[in-house]
């Protein structure tokens, strides 16, 4: 953005009118000192004078669309972290949404998970000293702006609605970030590249069967010149019978005298289509490293899994404490202000949740149930194959029944259960 202000004056007779030309300058004197300290001092600053995020968010929110199983990691995250709900006394908080408080943060999550930084708007009575509600203002939207934010939203007659917030209004909720300032990267950004080119990829092969009229070849006529009629016959035919999957590798067939001559050359490089699969490839098995995510997770198998039941308890295991637990104390750390003037505060992890305390519900860990009737859904959340699932079968019918028919002796357990109890112990014993 340029800083600089070219202005023409004209000799005026009316003093008023120069007085006023004269505060003009004055005023547009400071505006411009104020942006030109700023820029000076590494931020940028845009038309209002909002800062400008590090990224332009619309890049992020393509990136979003540009890989599935990128949206998908995001997607994973915000409700395994918060899909949960809150624990402890949580009405307080619920009675402030509009739709809850597991849909609030789920979707405050989505925006981290997606731009690295979300919004929340804390709705205060007419005299500020209440809060009477807590919403999600689209990440989106928002930038900072001087001492508050600046939110625009485009309305669908096209035009712009601004409107600013002070500090005391807006919650800033940051993925944890070493380049600080004004914004933060998101989590996955060392993907960012991959993803790029991923999406020009798919774009790419997508503009290719879509349409295939591009000049693939230059057709060049020597000793003759081709009529009118020909020109607009041989541009028909690309346009309309060579454009598209189902016209793909139509020949053209033109004929001349004995003394013309049709010269093609090929104008665009011969890529292989394995170029492009293993580009998303390469995408895809980044995705999970950068998300913190485990492949399976994600529906990914990798060669080398043994892909038992064990293998996707641990994977979990991993993913929640080592990804979604530090997004969780993470997300109340930086609601502590509100929680605060809510009269609550957070929880300690390693003792039970007390009076005036709240917390994120975790993912339940404990295996699955042992009646085979829990198969299928574990199968159709791709925890177990249909194989694994039917070699295991006979074997879980056969705990069900000395659980039930044996000599009376109840099966110890270390949690109550709830989940996978029978199963994991099988795996554990073979």
């Amino acid at each position: 953005m340029s800083n600089e202000t070219n202005t023409t004056t004209t000799p005026q007779d009316n003093t008023e009118t120069a007085a006023s030309s004269s505060q003009d300058a004055v005023t547009i004197s400071v505006e411009k000192s104020i942006i030109d300290g700023l820029l000076s001092s590494g931020s940028q600053v845009g038309l209002d004078g909002e800062y400008l995020w590090p990224i332009p968010v619309q890049s992020l929110a393509n990136l979003y669309r540009a890989s599935a199983e990128h949206s998908r990691a995001i997607h994973v995250k915000a409700e395994g972290a918060f899909g949960g709900g809150l624990l402890g006394e949580a009405d307080r908080i619920e009675e402030l949404c509009d739709t809850g408080a597991t849909d609030l943060f789920v979707l405050l999550d989505l925006d981290l998970g997606t731009y690295g930084n979300a919004f929340l708007q804390i709705i205060r009575s007419r005299d500020g000293e209440r809060i009477i509600g807590l919403r999600r203002l689209p990440a989106i939207t928002m930038s900072r702006y001087r001492d508050g934010f600046l939110q625009r939203i485009t309305k669908p007659n096209g035009e712009r609605k601004k409107e600013t917030f002070s500090a005391r209004e807006i919650v800033h909720l940051r993925d944890g970030c070493p380049h600080g300032k004004y914004y933060s990267l998101p989590s996955w950004i060392g993907v960012e590249g991959m993803l790029e080119l991923a999406l020009a990829a798919t774009r790419y092969n997508a503009s290719f069967f879509k349409n295939n009229a591009i000049p693939e070849y230059a057709i060049t006529f020597k000793g003759i010149t081709p009529s009118a009629d020909q020109k607009k016959a041989i541009q028909e035919f690309f346009r309309n019978e060579h454009q598209g999957l189902d016209n793909a590798h139509r020949t053209l067939v033109m004929s001349t005298g004995d003394e013309g001559e049709i010269d093609i050359k090929r104008l665009t490089s011969d890529v292989k289509d394995g170029d492009f699969l293993k580009l998303i490839d390469a995408s895809r098995d980044r995705v999970p490293v950068a998300h913190g995510t485990p492949p399976r997770v994600l529906g990914i198998m990798s060669a080398g899994q043994l892909g038992g039941g064990g293998e996707a308890t641990g994977q979990l295991f991993i993913f929640e404490h080592l990804t979604l637990k530090p997004k969780r104390r993470r997300m109340l750390d930086q609601l502590r202000p509100l929680l605060r003037e809510l009269g609550l505060k957070p929880s300690n992890d390693e003792k039970a949740i007390g009076e005036g305390e709240i917390a994120f519900r975790p993912i339940d860990l404990t295996p699955p149930k042992e009646e085979p009737k829990d198969l299928p859904s574990l199968v159709g959340t791709g925890i177990l194959s249909i194989d694994e699932a039917r070699a295991l079968l006979p074997e879980i019918a056969k705990l069900s029944q000395s659980g039930s028919q044996g000599t009376g002796v109840p099966i110890e357990r270390s949690a109550t259960g709830t989940s996978m109890d029978a199963l994991v112990a099988l795996l554990a014993r073979s």
